[in-house]
């Protein structure tokens, strides 16, 4: 904490408590005393004329978004007394979410996933889109009418990299628990769905009181840790929508928009079906989140017009992961007049077609769900006759010419 109460900042704002602080900078609640009203202020590290530019820049595009879930900075100021850039925000006497870590009821839960996930689709949806980057529980604070709202949002990765370099010197460890895994990669670039998963940590957070992954965030993931589970006390509807969020894949979690419509419907008493496919990772730990997982049955015909009658075999496929079993019609062979008891041989050809860079696998697998008849093996002793008949005859002629 670089400011002390009482301190008059920018020859305007009396600082009167000191809220939080975080790699870029401090939070207090002050009184403008031109205005004589309670207002917050995010104080950000001292930076060069060119990082100021650059987050004056960054600033001019966050001032035009305008959300019931965002909260809005009124301006930007510049203290140049110490090259230091501000926010002056409307101030949130109920404080961040992180208050209520390990208390959140889940009728609480439902509003608090409905308001934030709001808040991220809008970010979302703007052109280009707006990846937030640090979803937090120090980052979404609570409006006065009990609604969430999200802070610091509209920081491009450019103007974080700014902030970064300015605070070169901070001793912080950043924002590590929040990082999904594809943060960890090589090549990494901001993507929405990097959003969502820290939002599927924050939501653990904010229900059990403790961090997912022991704190090291994808990381973790990344060498093979499971997805955890919500306490007995949530429904299994919270702990998937928990888990889907946390799933390793990009691909595989929820949209913002899909999280906002699914829980709302849930603040509403309904029971609404996922509109998202369960991840695998999810699955495989969940038998409740596998159990949803739709299934259809597609019968491929391939008898023709002469066939015989035919048996049918059923097939689950799931558009969930696009993990199917095919099952074809196989023509039955006719039966003789003193049929042998029925044997058949069942194996499966699953395709799997995953959603990575448009890659496609295919598999073989077993399934005890689908059973492709082997048509039966039949004897004729007639054919075998005459067949031994007549071999027996080129034998007889060979063996006479040779003697002869």
């Amino acid at each position: 904490m670089q400011y002390q109460e009482g301190k008059l900042f920018d020859n305007r704002y009396e600082l009167l408590d000191y809220k939080g602080s975080g790699s870029f900078g401090e939070v207090w609640l002050a009184k403008d005393t031109k205005t004589d009203l309670e207002v917050a202020i995010k104080i950000y590290i001292a930076m060069d004329d060119k990082g100021l530019d650059e987050f004056k820049s960054e600033y001019q595009i966050a001032f035009d978004l305008n959300h019931s879930n965002l909260l809005h900075a009124n301006y930007l100021e510049i203290c140049h007394e110490d090259h230091r850039p501000y926010l002056v925000m409307t101030y949130c006497p109920n404080g961040s979410a992180s208050k209520m870590m390990g208390s959140m009821a889940e009728s609480d839960a439902w509003h608090f996933i409905r308001d934030v996930a709001a808040g991220l689709a809008y970010l979302h949806e703007q052109n280009p889109p707006i990846i937030h980057q640090d979803i937090k529980p120090d980052n979404i604070l609570i409006a006065k009418n009990g609604d969430y709202v999200i802070t610091d949002f509209g920081i491009s990765k450019t103007a974080r990299s700014t902030l970064t370099r300015s605070a070169a010197k901070v001793n912080s460890t950043g924002s590590i628990a929040y990082m999904g895994p594809e943060r960890f990669s090589k090549k990494y670039h901001s993507v929405k769905a990097s959003d969502i998963w820290s939002f599927g940590v924050t939501i653990y957070e904010v229900l059990v009181g403790d961090l997912p992954f022991c704190g090291m965030g994808g990381s973790m993931q990344r060498q093979g840790a499971e997805i955890p589970e919500l306490p007995d006390n949530f429904s299994q509807d919270l702990n998937i929508v928990m888990q889907c969020c946390l799933a390793k894949e990009t691909w595989d979690r929820p949209t913002a928009e899909q999280l906002t419509e699914y829980a709302a419907l849930k603040m509403k008493g309904k029971s609404p079906q996922f509109t998202w496919g369960i991840p695998d990772d999810v699955a495989a730990i969940n038998p409740a989140a596998n159990a949803l997982r739709p299934q259809a049955t597609v019968v491929v015909d391939n008898a023709s017009s002469e066939a015989k009658p035919v048996e049918t075999s059923t097939v689950k496929i799931n558009p969930n992961t696009l993990n199917s079993t095919i099952a074809f019609r196989q023509p039955r062979a006719a039966q003789p007049s003193n049929p042998q008891p029925d044997i058949t041989e069942a194996s499966t050809v699953a395709l799997s077609s995953r959603g990575s860079d448009n890659a496609e696998t295919m598999r073989l697998a077993n399934d005890a769900d689908m059973k492709i008849p082997t048509p039966k093996k039949t004897s004729n002793t007639f054919f075998y006759w005459i067949i031994s008949a007549v071999v027996g005859l080129i034998i007889g002629l060979i063996i006479r010419f040779i003697i002869g």
